[in-house]
């Protein structure tokens, strides 16, 4: 997107399920062949080169053939019900654009499987999706390690893997990994909202991370003392999670001790209510900050009430139980299309409504391609994903545009909001904008 910055303060379907199976390839197995790279056109269009791509990836799909999307989900271990929930969001979707007639006469088809958060049973999967399952495109892969691990995959095959969940800022050039495009900001756009947030309520203070041991902390942790130096902040020594911790006081203890003026967890969502509860029993006064896996307010925060009263975190899309939006047309369509495709009980969760989200964005990407020279093709599929633009009427922003190494990146902008115990949702504390600029915030991170 393209954009000036703003920081203001404010106050106050065929559905097809399978489990994990191994499977032969029956493609390309990544480890030659593959596109590399690409070009942009007079007009500002960016391209996958094609030149080394087994002949499929460039053959329209067949009349009336369905589409297959293979999603690899964390559907057991430490994110089973945020994995189920995406799931349960693109199937409503697809389901929906089933019902009026598919893309281009072609029925979408899910192929979801299971690879528990770890990145060999990812890998399992994606020689599964390029090998029998012989999907058009994936979907929505959950996690760093995950989507390092299948890269060469899908590249070798010219697969698609669009809009992937991670907050690695390494997965946003389509000259170095033009096959894999993501579907979040990376961390060091997320962590320039919340020290520009800090910077403001506490001109020259102090911050301690408390870091888990997965990728998101990683990444986190090599972005934020940077960005936190440029903004005039001082970092403390963090404090890290054990892995496979559940208790966590011994590291809430050591940060409060520090006396920061903010603490900002950077774990995975199910660590929130943990991080919040411990805070409040320390009795912390300072800046409470979350990162925005955890932007389901009443899946991540509302269990720790009255404690995660005035907690923030950065979001750029919009929280399903969140009262602002009761009235908002778009939520009430996705709140009206997950029952109908029978996954209501899940749609409060802030991962469904990403699903949801995800979904949208495949099947505009699936009509752009179809629209293009060549038809419906798994490279077209690709190029439509780097040139995207389209509004999205449940972000916070819903302008949604991608444009090749110029704009690769489709979620720049949104809001640091507190959380309400007495509503359980949100309140607007800041707004941030960082199009045209994340380029240069990923370098500096």
């Amino acid at each position: 997107m393209t954009r000036t910055r703003r920081s203001l303060a404010l106050t106050g379907a065929g559905l097809l399920l399978l489990g994990v199976a191994a499977c032969g390839d029956t493609r390309s197995e990544g480890d030659a062949g593959g596109g590399g790279g690409g070009q942009t056109n007079a007009e500002g269009e960016f391209s996958v080169d094609t030149s080394a791509c087994p002949e499929e990836a460039t053959t329209e799909l067949a009349d009336g053939e369905p589409i297959r999307v293979g999603s690899s989900q964390p559907l057991s271990g430490p994110l089973a019900v945020p994995g189920a929930a995406n799931v349960a969001g693109i199937t409503a979707y697809f389901e929906k654009v089933n019902a009026e007639g598919g893309i281009d006469g072609h029925q979408l088809e899910l192929v979801a499987r299971d690879d528990a958060f770890d990145a060999a049973r990812a890998v399992t999967n994606a020689q599964a999706f390029i090998g029998p399952e012989e999907v058009f495109g994936t979907l929505a892969q959950v996690g760093t390690p995950q989507i390092n691990a299948t890269i060469p995959i899908y590249a070798g095959a010219c697969v698609p893997q669009l809009w992937a969940i991670t907050t690695s800022p390494g997965f946003q050039d389509p000259e170095e990994n033009p096959w894999v495009v993501n579907g979040i900001p990376p961390a060091p756009v997320e962590i320039q909202a919340i020290v520009d947030y800090i910077a403001e309520q506490v001109p020259g203070g102090s911050v301690t991370q408390i870091l888990g041991t997965e990728a998101l902390a990683e990444d986190f942790n090599a972005a934020m003392p940077g960005l936190a130096e440029e903004a005039g902040l001082t970092m403390q020594p963090p404090q890290t999670i054990p892995g496979g911790a559940t208790n966590f006081d011994a590291q809430i203890s050591a940060a409060v001790a520090g006396q920061p003026d903010a603490i900002v967890l950077a774990a995975l969502p199910n660590f929130a209510p943990g991080f919040l509860t411990g805070l409040a029993r320390a009795g912390y006064e300072g800046l409470v900050v979350l990162n925005s896996s955890a932007n389901a307010a009443q899946q991540w925060i509302s269990p720790s009430d009255p404690a995660g009263e005035g907690a923030v975190a950065p979001l750029f899309r919009k929280d399903p139980t969140d009262p602002r939006w009761d009235d908002d047309p778009a939520m009430q369509e996705y709140l009206a299309d997950m029952e109908a495709a029978g996954q209501g009980e899940l749609a409060p969760l802030g991962n469904a409504l990403d699903g949801y989200g995800w979904g949208e964005l495949m099947v505009q990407n699936l009509r752009d391609a179809a629209e293009m020279e060549g038809g419906l093709t798994r490279a077209n599929l690709m190029n439509a994903a780097w040139n995207t633009d389209m509004e999205r009427p449940l972000m916070l922003n819903p302008q949604a545009t991608t444009s090749g190494p110029d704009d690769p990146f489709i979620a720049e902008s949104g809001e640091i909001a507190a959380y309400s115990a007495e509503t359980k949702g949100w309140e607007t504390a800041m707004e941030w904008d960082y199009s045209g600029e994340s380029g240069q915030i990923v370098g500096q991170g």
